[in-house]
């Protein structure tokens, strides 16, 4: 495994020849050589189809390098190759300090792959939500899907993704900078993943609400600095955001109890 992968695993590499038959088409360690090369290639195709736009933000060349630097210290750990890119970001932090933009593209990339095959749940329907008793709205239970993430990357990642989606000559094209962070929360509807900027003040909802909440913990989250008039109207508008972008979970508890 060694001589493919290129790891040490604290053993003693045995030589090609006492393992493989040489013959007139090529020695022990040229057909060895073969297998490493195919193992490297098939990492990095893995991996550039977990993060498309970061391969084409740093090449071909330059990715195919960080993708075997990055599976020589995160080898796969499973049979299957879908969690190969799982660490990648954080990876990307750690190695390329001086890069932000690396590694927030990597972590809104990852979150996309990562929602794109998760477990379908039926999301909540304008219908439902109608049928719930206006006398007892705060108590309408709320809670995301389990297919989205919420992502925190440096300044710039959400139009870097839209920039790098774009024709390469636009690939130099500047992208907003800056100290600090921005959010993003990442969902599927369907077969289609979307994501889109938030600020603090929804990322905290989201957050509160990806778990479960009711609508009424929701309006009193928000009381701090606002009236409740102003809360409940807030909690209104992304409540129906979150319905429209079929964010927001059906389950039993988001129909009413005729009794």
């Amino acid at each position: 495994m060694a001589l493919i992968t290129g790891r040490d695993f604290g053993l003693t590499v045995p030589d090609p020849d006492a393992l493989i038959v040489s013959d007139a088409r090529g020695s022990a360690g040229e057909r060895v050589h073969v297998y490493a090369h195919m193992y490297r290639a098939r990492m990095v195709e893995a991996l550039e189809s977990q993060f498309p736009r970061l391969a084409r933000l740093l090449g071909a060349e330059a990715f195919a390098a960080l993708a075997v630097a990055y599976v020589g210290e995160e080898p796969s750990r499973q049979p299957s190759l879908r969690g190969l890119g799982e660490r990648l970001p954080v990876w990307l932090e750690a190695r390329k300090p001086e890069q932000p933009e690396l590694a927030g593209l990597a972590h809104l990339e990852w979150a996309r792959t990562d929602v794109f095959d998760l477990a379908d749940q039926p999301a909540l329907t304008l219908d439902a939500l109608r049928a719930w008793p206006a006398e007892r709205f705060g108590e309408l239970p709320l809670q995301l899907v389990g297919a989205h993430r919420l992502v925190t990357a440096c300044p710039g990642t959400a139009r870097r993704w839209d920039v790098l989606g774009g024709d390469l000559a636009n690939r130099g094209e500047a992208t907003p900078g800056g100290v600090g962070t921005e959010s993003l929360v990442v969902w599927r509807e369907g077969t289609v993943v979307y994501h889109r900027l938030v600020d603090e003040a929804e990322r905290a909802a989201l957050a509160l609400t990806s778990e479960g909440t009711r609508f009424g913990v929701l309006c009193e989250s928000l009381l701090a600095g606002n009236s409740e008039e102003s809360a409940i109207a807030q909690a209104y508008a992304w409540m129906s955001t979150w319905l429209a972008d079929g964010l927001l979970r059906s389950h039993p508890g988001s129909t009413p109890d005729p009794g």
